[in-house]
């Protein structure tokens, strides 16, 4: 037991002091003259300067190694406790740190950026499978009251829209391929203008299609997300160009700043929209509501703060190209929301 309690106790400390906050090794040096276990370079300092490795103890717990596995994966270490407050905070002094060369201390942007899609896709993957669950498994299944004088109604309602209906066909007997309408027993005839039969026939395929495809999607709600969410993460990289293009087009005038600033700037912005969103739809039904309130003052808010920040604009033309980005952004995030759903209708 205390073997075990001293594995533990020491996973635990090196986990907490294994980085400072700046991302530095917290390690001891090691002494003067030590050579790199990997390529035998003299070591000066905790990094062999020939091939990077750290000089540390190799033997190591299993909580130890556990972390590594993550830390390997996404990367967390001192650094990302400094990036994420300075994200929501402070945007614009995290972003121009970075492009002022200060980036040993903050995680790299689009790691940043792929991990928060990650946690965003998988927030909403599992906000909409609880909501499918829930509207596959109603609560109760017991018909409101009046629901029987309802039908009776609905019912009614049905045969007098089926007699106007036999009536309007009697009056409009057909629909000439030269696009003359017959009305009447007279034989008074008018002329319609509208489209061509072909392109009724197209109209009409198309709608059976949706109709076919939407029925599909209702049968297998499962199928029809794995799709979505599958080509959900492709699209959303879209976003990044798309950003830094209209960022782009708000400062052509500064020359000092090229494509990848702004580029840096999109990733560390749409890492925030991902982030905050991901925590909105993971909030209890209580404070949801106010949770996504928050979440749509706070993003327009955020972009401002970085555009003061980085490219140093005055109030006045934060705010307006505030505006124009914001907007460029939801109209193009609308687009690929859109075709993100034909994708998925179409490949099931």
């Amino acid at each position: 037991m205390k073997e075990l309690e001293a594995i533990t106790g020491g996973a635990l400390g090196g986990w907490m002091a294994r980085f400072k906050s700046d991302g530095r090794s917290s390690h001891p040096a090691p002494p003067a003259g030590t050579k790199c276990d990997n390529c035998e370079t003299e070591l000066v300092g905790h990094y062999c300067h020939a091939c990077g490795q750290e000089a540390a103890d190799h033997h190591k717990s299993i909580l130890h190694v556990t972390w590594e596995a993550i830390e390997g994966m996404f990367h967390f270490d001192g650094r990302l406790w400094r990036t994420l407050p300075w994200l929501f905070v402070r945007p614009g002094t995290l972003n121009r740190e970075y492009l002022d060369g200060k980036r040993a201390r903050h995680v790299p942007p689009f790691r940043l950026f792929l991990v928060s899609l990650l946690l965003f896709i998988l927030s909403a993957e599992t906000v909409i499978h609880k909501a499918v669950h829930d509207a596959q498994h109603p609560a109760g299944h017991a018909a409101p009251a009046g629901a029987a004088h309802g039908e009776a109604g609905k019912a009614a309602h049905g045969e007098a829209g089926g007699a106007a209906s036999q009536a309007s066909a009697e009056a409009a007997k057909e629909l000439q391929e030269d696009g003359v309408l017959t009305v009447g027993k007279d034989g008074t005839k008018l002329r319609f203008v509208g489209p061509s039969k072909d392109a009724l026939t197209k109209d009409k395929a198309k709608a059976e299609w949706l109709t076919t495809q939407l029925n599909k999607a209702v049968a297998t709600p499962g199928y029809f997300m794995a799709v979505v969410f599958g080509w959900g993460h492709r699209l959303a990289v879209f976003l990044l160009p798309i950003l830094a293009l209209a960022l782009a087009g708000c400062y052509f005038y500064r020359r000092k700043f090229f494509m990848y600033d702004h580029l840096i700037v999109s990733m560390n912005y749409l890492s925030f929209i991902f982030l905050l969103w991901a925590v909105v739809l993971i909030l209890p039904r209580p404070v949801s509501e106010i949770g996504v309130l928050v979440a749509l003052l706070w993003a327009p808010v955020n972009l401002f703060q970085t555009l003061r920040g980085v490219y140093g604009s005055n109030i006045f033309g934060a705010v307006l190209k505030t505006g124009v980005v914001w907007v460029t952004t939801q109209m193009a995030f609308v687009f690929l929301l859109l075709g993100l759903l034909w994708l998925g209708l179409s490949q099931i």
